[in-house]
This record gives structure tokens, sequence and C-alpha cells, in this order.
């Protein structure tokens, strides 16, 4: 419990990035941590960030339901932290993110044809997703392992 996360989008910031967004990630089944010297984390940060002041967000793609008894099909903004549980996977990756957490980013913040951006890709959920949803995709991936999960889920003939 460093700040890693917040570390890095400082040091995004420093380089030019603008942090859009902070949203809280909340699980309500977080994976069980051993610990008795504090409470159990139950929640991720996720951080949208554009290289421009001005960037495009769709806010009606991923509104929310209103709730308003006289019109049933009315929508408000969405909220900072978005309660999901976490996903599985069947291949060995620990981490993967659910895809109903994965795409408002990118409908938020893309068009399709446009392209994400995913820094730490892990087994491709998010490239596969803006697959799916019509947008291209940069993954950049250390683990050599990851990465052929990454050609699996994507159907990607060639990666770098």
């Amino acid at each position: 419990l460093v700040g890693i996360p917040w570390r890095v989008a400082f040091a995004l910031q420093q380089d030019g990035w603008y942090l859009r967004n902070d949203i809280i990630w909340h699980k309500p089944n977080p994976m069980p941590e051993a610990v008795n010297c504090r409470c159990a984390k139950s929640h991720e940060h996720i951080f949208l960030l554009s290289k421009s002041p001005n960037y495009y967000f769709d806010a009606k793609a991923i509104a929310e339901p209103s709730m308003d008894v006289n019109n049933p099909n009315a929508t408000k903004v969405r909220k900072d932290v978005w309660t999901l549980n976490t996903s599985t996977y069947k291949g060995a990756h620990f981490a993967v993110f659910p895809r109903k957490l994965i795409a408002p980013c990118i409908l938020a913040s893309t068009k399709p044809n446009d392209v994400v951006l995913d820094t730490f890709a892990g087994s491709g959920t998010t490239c596969a997703l803006a697959q799916d949803l019509n947008r291209k995709w940069i993954a950049i991936e250390l683990n050599p392992d990851y990465a052929e999960m990454i050609k699996e889920n994507t159907n990607q003939v060639k990666l770098f």
C-alpha cells in the first residue's frame, strides 16, 4: 500500500497526460487477504486519462437509469463508484477485469475505429472488448505467457 496507482497517475500528469476521472471499482467478492493488521481491500482505482485537455466523452453511452417513476426510460449521469464482482478466467491469470467494468470506459471515451491503449494488458480482456466494440487497440504486456493469452483472446495473427 505505497500508492502505486496514484504515483503512476501523477507521473503521467507530469508527462503531459490529463487525469479525466478516478473511478472506484468496488468489489463485493474481492480476493481474500490474510491480514489482521488492516482492513481487507475491496476496491481498486481506474484512471481515465487523455493526452488533451479537450477530449471525447459520451456520457449517454454509459448513463444509468434514473428510477424516475414518471419516465421509466429516463437516465442520469453515471457515478464514479462502480460495484461489480470480480471475474474468473480459465487460463493462468488471476487478475482479470470483468468486461462490464471495461465496457463503460471504452464506450464513454472512444468512438468506433478509435484506438484503445492498455498498458498492462494481462489476458487481453480490454483488447478483446475493444475489438468487439469496433475499436482498434494497442496492448503492452511484458509476460510472454499473457501475450499468448492476448493472441488467443483476440485472434491476432502477430504480436510484437
